[in-house]
């Protein structure tokens, strides 16, 4: 467990942002001695901005006494790596699949955005529903996304809905960009989960397996200890005084270790596709049965416990409901595709069509969206 990764002098950040202030005011300056047309852009206001907030918080006005660190935080730093390597992923599919970059970099855009807001909110509804940890949140927490408490399926959701939206609003068909987003959502889902190993939060169940790990108790990187460690305190299994959680299953690694698994089975289906809405579906189908199963082995308060109707003496898990949602839509999806396939092979190819903005801007793509369906006619599938 490494909840921080590590932490940056504050006096050395705040030099570092007023000289970036200056640097960027004076080349802006020297550009408009040869352009007088040339407007000074707010980056250095950004710049000084960024400086005061951090003597602000950190220093108190005062340089007279040490500053508090700048603490990097694994959680986060795995979650803008997923991030990263999705936006590189997407944008390749992107091209490959015809749909103009500069649009796709703005559905993508977007959709993390989201997808972040739709995890965090679910995390919150789950937390102020369980009576187990309503008591120990506030509102401030919704926004400490840098602590873990992101539900997978909550950014699914919040980023199947960008998508949507912005596929809707440039007139690219919404499966065409299903395929070519859902590899990078799988993939970004086993990187953020080595964050949630590192932060030690979505811990598994106690188990005496060989695999199994021990978060450990109070220490520099984590005053309160693990949360496997505080769970364990709370319930009466371990002392006050111990230094480790009891051995747990690390469903952390196991969500991690089946994203990588499901992501290289989307390659497989991509590189072998039939018809637009098969890697979608891959994901869907795949994500939808591994999660639940996993869910089984997991053991942290704030991921929701519901009883329902036929099922009062069971209880499962907010991620175990919509998967078990998702698979059901997915199959009938499944079904509609392929019977659409069935009947017109080349319409359901959506990849074959281009999606590309010409010279005349936004809102071309809607000329662009079914004008070449002759023209494809006399491609080969790729």
């Amino acid at each position: 467990m490494r909840p921080i990764l590590v932490n940056i002098p504050s006096k050395l950040l705040f030099f570092v942002a007023l000289a970036g202030a200056l640097i960027v005011f004076v080349r802006e300056l020297i550009q408009r001695r040869s352009n007088k047309a040339l407007s000074f852009s707010s980056t250095p206001l950004y710049f000084a901005a960024g400086a005061v907030l951090i003597c602000a918080k950190l220093g108190d006005w005062s340089f007279g006494h040490p500053w508090a660190p700048v603490p990097i935080y694994s959680y986060g730093v795995m979650l803008g790596t997923s991030l990263v390597v999705g936006w590189f992923l997407a944008m390749r599919f992107a091209a490959e699949d015809q749909i103009d970059p500069q649009e796709a970099g703005t559905i993508y855009m977007w959709t993390a955005v989201w997808a972040i807001i739709g995890s965090r909110v679910l995390w919150f509804i789950n937390v102020l529903t369980d009576p187990t940890t309503q008591s120990s949140v506030s509102m401030l927490d919704l926004f400490k996304i840098w602590q873990g408490g992101l539900v997978a399926y909550g950014g699914m959701i919040g980023g199947f809905l960008a998508s949507w939206y912005g596929c809707h609003k440039r007139k690219i068909p919404l499966l065409k960009w299903a395929d070519v987003s859902a590899p990078s959502v799988v993939l970004g889902t086993g990187i953020t989960r080595i964050g949630c190993f590192l932060f030690g939060c979505d811990y598994g169940r106690v188990t005496t397996l060989p695999w199994a790990v021990r978060f450990p108790g109070p220490n520099p990187l984590a005053r309160n200890g693990s949360p496997a460690w505080q769970h364990h305190l709370d319930i009466g299994v371990v002392a006050r005084t111990a230094t480790q959680s009891l051995p747990v299953h690390p469903t952390q690694l196991y969500e991690s270790l089946s994203s990588l698994l499901l992501f290289g089975l989307l390659m497989y289906i991509r590189r072998h596709r039939k018809f637009s809405g098969q890697v979608f579906l891959g994901w869907v189908l795949g994500y939808g049965i591994l999660r639940p199963l996993i869910e089984m082995f997991r053991d942290d308060e704030d991921r929701g416990l519901y009883t329902f109707p036929f099922t009062e003496h069971l209880k499962f898990s907010t991620s175990q409901y919509i998967g078990g949602i998702s698979v059901i839509l997915g199959l009938g999806l499944l079904v509609s595709l392929v019977r659409r396939y069935r009947r017109d092979p080349e319409s359901s190819r959506l990849w074959l069509t281009p999606t590309l903005a010409p010279a005349g801007g936004p809102g071309a793509n809607a000329a662009n969206s079914g004008g070449d369906r002759p023209a494809n006619k006399r491609r080969k599938r790729r």
